[in-house]
């Protein structure tokens, strides 16, 4: 059964889903020094901004679960304007992709709370406040997903199995994260992950949140436009996760992806990479060694394309997949990437893999593209 993306919806320091995919693919990029934290080094005279990518206002003031829910209203109002909301029933379910709230200091649940349970406690308040900020109820399944980069991922992959074998006929994944607050850019710091001027290897902190409408029925595109399929999503497990004594040999992920293709006929290009890579050491080097497999395997030319979001977006985390996604969709629909299919691969900081791969619609590739 198809499964094909119906609407998206962002909010992301480049704006909506639409001008901020243009302006990425433009490489526009905004960003903006921290407002409570300055990174101060031994030596220095005075201490240096760290470099941010926040939303230009709707989440300035906000904290905490306040600012994850300022986040999912942008997006769920930019989703509204391309599919009603308010028309959706008990066969729609929402699949939400959220970071560890301790991870972000936010203090939910009790110490001895499971990651599952503190994914439930913030997934419960987020989702309810958005919903009665906006006006709308949800009668369908919802169910909450923690896992970093790869979160998105795991609630896609169950969004695209309800679709599928389950009886839903549509389902909203989303992804949130805010990377930007005070005590996460600190622990940053101590854990000298930050790229600044005198560190040029490591992340520049972002926040967005990002959506997609999954669903089993056909779209009706704009004349040109093609419709992209969802055509599968791989997880897996890296059996050495970061802090380990040994590296990453990229099998795990190169693993996935291989899955991911093999669902696919192979096409007359090979296809658009779409990573989460984010300037980091460890993972410049997995990537490295995944690009090794793949060639290996024959899977992949010897210099592939590759888009980077995290040049545009920064590093949003648990919504990395989600805004990757939404690059690669529009990519498709206006026929700018450079392949009929792309191939979104994301790795979290312990041992969460993930591959996810889109598809313009082969019955719709040889139409003329939109003015």
């Amino acid at each position: 059964m198809k499964v094909f993306v119906s609407g998206l919806g962002m909010a992301s320091c480049l704006g909506p889903a639409v001008p901020a995919c243009a302006a990425f693919r433009a490489n526009l990029q905004r960003p903006s020094p921290a407002l409570e934290t300055d990174l101060s080094l031994p030596g220095d005279e005075f201490p240096q901004p760290i470099t941010v990518r926040t939303l230009p206002g709707a989440t300035f003031g906000f904290t905490g679960v306040g600012r994850l829910v300022a986040l999912a209203c942008e997006v769920l109002k930019d989703l509204w304007t391309r599919s009603d909301l308010e028309a959706f029933g008990a066969e729609t379910g929402f699949y939400l992709a959220l970071p560890d709230p301790l991870e972000r200091g936010m203090d939910l649940g009790g110490p001895d709370d499971t990651l599952d349970q503190r994914i439930d406690s913030l997934g419960t308040r987020v989702l309810k406040a958005s919903l009665r900020n906006l006006g709308l109820g949800w009668k369908g399944p919802r169910r909450f997903f923690g896992g970093g980069h790869v979160a998105f991922a795991q609630a896609l992959h169950e969004a695209h199995a309800q679709l599928q074998h389950a009886g839903l006929r549509s389902c909203v994944v989303m992804g949130l994260d805010c990377l930007v607050e005070e005590s996460t850019l600190e622990a940053l710091m101590e854990d000298h992950r930050l790229k600044t001027l005198d560190q040029p290897v490591g992340l520049t902190p972002g926040e967005a949140g990002a959506a997609l409408l999954l669903s089993r029925n056909e779209t009706a595109p704009s004349p040109g436009v093609p419709n992209v399929l969802l055509r599968a999503v791989r997880l897996g497990r890296e059996p050495h996760p970061r802090g380990s004594d040994r590296p990453s040999d990229g099998r795990a992920l190169a693993g996935c992806a291989r899955d991911a293709l093999a669902t696919v006929e192979q096409t007359l290009s090979p296809p658009l990479l779409v990573s989460d890579h984010n300037g980091e050491e460890a993972r410049a080097r997995e990537w490295g060694m995944v690009l090794l497999h793949l060639r290996a395997q024959d899977a992949m030319e010897s210099s592939p394309r590759a888009w980077f979001p995290s040049l545009g977006f920064g590093d949003v985390g648990a919504a990395s997949g989600a805004v990757a996604v939404c690059v690669a969709t529009r990519g498709l629909q206006r026929r700018y990437a450079p392949s009929s299919t792309c191939l979104i691969l994301s790795t979290a900081d312990d041992a969460g893999r993930a591959a996810m791969l889109l598809e313009a619609e082969p019955s719709s590739r040889s139409k003329d593209a939109s003015p």
